[in-house]
């Protein structure tokens, strides 16, 4: 995909941020057990200017509309 930065949504909430990785690569997976589903990506809150690790089944993509 195209894009540098994804905004995404917590599920539930209406916390929205951009998912935090490094210039030019892939976001940082972090595992948290044995098992692939249960993967972490920090999430870059501009409002308050912290970072959070969400697991990304809670995570879902914000669509912004076409301009």
């Amino acid at each position: 995909m195209s894009y540098k930065y994804r905004t995404v949504r917590v599920r539930g909430t209406e916390l929205v941020g951009t998912i935090a990785r490094k210039h030019g690569s892939a976001p940082e997976i972090y595992e948290t057990s044995k098992d692939a589903n249960t993967s972490v990506v920090p999430v870059f809150f501009q409002a308050t200017g912290e970072i959070r690790f969400f697991d990304r089944s809670v995570l879902e993509d914000v669509v912004t509309p076409a301009s």
